[in-house]
């Protein structure tokens, strides 16, 4: 797995969710928050061992909202920028041996600033870590409905 030392402030491709069976799958059984202008779809990753990242992600922003493809891709580049910069924190309080997919959404109407999409996305980011909490104390007392 990933040690806390080897944790930088990169992006790497095997980091990068893009195969389609996964990315199917996580949209079809995943699970979701949002905190505007960021939504969070997350999935326990099935292929555990193989991954060597505790979080495979991917960035979506709508076409249908923001027609031209240099807003989308500016909005891309901030999030991952945001991303990029919160990772050490989030994977330093994952549980441990378990691995997820994650796609981050930009669901805002207009571009907003870094420092906005940041603050937005480590709330994102709390809930979630809340909700996975909450998941993993309701499956170990074995209560689950």
């Amino acid at each position: 797995m990933l040690s806390l030392n080897m944790v930088r402030y990169t992006l790497s491709k095997p980091e990068r969710l893009n195969s389609l069976k996964a990315i199917e799958r996580l949209f079809k059984e995943g699970q979701s928050l949002a905190k505007y202008p960021v939504r969070l779809v997350w999935l326990e990753s099935a292929e555990a061992p193989a991954q060597e990242f505790p979080v495979q992600v991917m960035f979506s922003v709508s076409k249908k909202r923001f027609s031209r493809a240099v807003d989308r891709n500016r909005l891309k580049r901030l999030l991952r920028e945001s991303y990029r910069l919160n990772k050490p924190g989030l994977y330093v309080s994952l549980p441990h041996g378990k691995t997820y997919h994650l796609a981050l959404i930009y669901s805002g109407t207009e571009i907003l600033d870094l420092a906005f999409i940041q603050k937005s996305l480590i709330q994102a980011f709390e809930k979630w870590l809340r909700e996975l909490t909450k998941e993993s104390s309701l499956t170990e007392t074995g209560s689950v409905t």
